[in-house]
């Protein structure tokens, strides 16, 4: 890569690279060619941090969030810094602070009558799979792929352990999640259904005709809207797991292993839901202000 290469050169060498690096660049190819169709061929060095800014003032201006627009700006970033630290090219990150201040992530999560409610309904739809999958998914904490491109080899009920293939995942690593009574129950449900409507489908989540399910959403919506839920999504299910265990006192590390979390830090959104933790933590001292009583009195 020369000093002198225009943007849509450097982009599309740059895509070259990672597509066979990274399993998600179609997303990333598609921020890169918006960037690059903006900049209209003008060389890579002359692209300076006020065309950066004012190319995220447009963004924000057609309506595209700040969230989304630091996407946009971090895909550029790091296409910069590949070039300058693998083809050595002298140039200025011109993305350096520029991104908009992150917001509290959203957290919505049921109660366990809203649960119990959204079922209720779900189970009144014309909609086979839709109660097993929402059961499945307040009982695992699996993604909503991770449940739909589910296949029955991977569900070993003897050992009560559910693999989540690495294919699947948003980190692209497998991992093992253990199967509770509920969850059990759902895959009985899911096998009976195969047997007698598509006995040679893979799928855990298959049509009548053995294909796999892939758009829940439309049947969800509908379930959510005559529960009387509002603001619920289907990735919320997974919140709701998650905020479930906290409540009941399982410790975070537990917490981040089971919904497959890189860092602690992206599971410690729930800690505020086990507000009574430290509340214990704090009364190991009652014992000291006790015995300092007995003694003075």
């Amino acid at each position: 890569m020369q000093q002198t290469a225009t943007i849509n050169e450097f982009v599309t060498q740059y895509i070259t690279v990672i597509k066979t690096r990274l399993r998600s660049h179609a997303q990333l190819e598609r921020h890169l060619k918006r960037i690059a169709k903006h900049f209209e061929n003008r060389q890579i060095q002359a692209i300076k941090r006020n065309d950066v800014a004012q190319y995220a003032e447009l963004r924000q201006a057609q309506g595209v969030t700040p969230a989304s627009i630091n996407i946009e700006l971090a895909a550029f970033s790091a296409a910069i810094n590949y070039a300058r630290k693998r083809w050595e090219i002298e140039l200025v990150n011109p993305v350096t602070g520029l991104f908009y201040p992150a917001k509290p992530g959203r957290l919505r999560y049921l109660e366990k009558d809203e649960a119990a409610q959204l079922l209720n309904r779900a189970k009144k739809l014309r909609s086979p799979y839709l109660p097993d999958f929402i059961e499945l998914a307040l009982n695992t904490g699996a993604r909503k792929n991770e449940l739909l491109q589910l296949q029955f080899k991977s569900v070993d009920l003897k050992r009560r352990i559910l693999t989540i293939e690495g294919h699947t995942t948003k980190t692209g690593k497998r991992r093992y999640l253990p199967i509770n009574r509920a969850a059990a129950l759902v895959f009985d449900r899911r096998q009976a259904y195969r047997e007698i409507n598509c006995p040679a489908s893979p799928w855990v989540f298959a049509k009548r005709d053995g294909k796999r399910i892939k758009y829940p959403e439309n049947a969800f919506r509908i379930a959510v809207e005559n529960a009387g839920i509002t603001d619920f999504r289907v990735h919320d299910l997974r919140h709701t797991f998650a905020s479930w265990l906290v409540s009941e006192g399982v410790e975070l590390i537990k917490v981040r292993d089971l919904l497959g979390h890189s860092s602690i830090r992206m599971t410690e959104r729930y800690a505020h839901l086990a507000p009574y933790r430290l509340h214990e933590a704090v009364s190991v001292l009652d014992g000291f202000y006790e015995q300092t009583e007995l003694e003075l009195g």
